[in-house]
């Protein structure tokens, strides 16, 4: 039996990635995952939604590869609670999204899906950017700020990014090669983007 199909995007901080994510999510009639899985690993770790979206992307001192392939679990969570509480908020979140692999089709923004499901079949992994230019008009917008702070919130979301990505990856985030699929959203726009990737995705779901 074939693997309900998997859409990880990961983006660049003022790419629309979210966006685009989940206009392809309605497109194809599938779920959408991106907050969502806070609130899901909050209910595994015990831990507060609000605490968990305060730290997730937070890199603490000392690295702890591939936790997410080889950590053991107890009552279906981590059971060494002598690890830092970020260490435990990407477990949690690793094990919410291969619950989500497991039983559905879905769309799954960001948190290192596209590693955390490694090698798995019917799996699509994207990364979304754009030009600065289009990134820090489109932040403007959404945030009502100048060009100045626009540009000050994607080079820091970029490189928590970057360094979350790495630390449980051992990969460079945002890397062609780490992907699938690499798109320019600015190209197109968000919505013929999702259109686009419908598309490639109804053809792997035929194959």
């Amino acid at each position: 039996m074939k693997n309900p199909l998997i859409i990880t995007i990961g983006r660049e901080y003022g790419s629309g990635g979210r966006q685009i994510g989940q206009a392809l999510a309605k497109r194809l009639g599938i779920s959408y995952y991106d907050k969502e899985i806070i609130t899901l690993a909050a209910q595994k770790s015990g831990l507060s939604d609000e605490f968990i979206a305060n730290n997730e992307q937070r890199v603490r001192s000392g690295l702890m590869q591939n936790l997410a392939a080889s950590a053991s679990y107890h009552n279906g969570f981590f059971a060494q609670q002598y690890l830092p509480l970020s260490e435990n908020i990407f477990i949690a979140q690793a094990q919410v999204i291969r619950d989500i692999a497991a039983r559905e089709s879905a769309v799954i923004v960001g948190r290192c899906a596209d590693y955390i499901l490694e090698g798995r079949e019917n799996t699509i992994n994207v990364f979304v950017h754009a030009p600065m230019e289009a990134r820090v008009k489109r932040i403007m917008a959404l945030h009502n700020i100048d060009e100045a702070a626009a540009m000050k919130e994607i080079s820091r979301s970029d490189k928590e990014r970057g360094n979350h990505y790495f630390r449980y990856t051992d990969m460079k985030w945002g890397k062609a090669q780490n992907y699938d699929i690499c798109v320019n959203s600015a190209l197109m726009g968000v919505e013929k983007t999702a259109e686009m990737l419908a598309k490639l995705a109804q053809i792997e779901e035929r194959a």
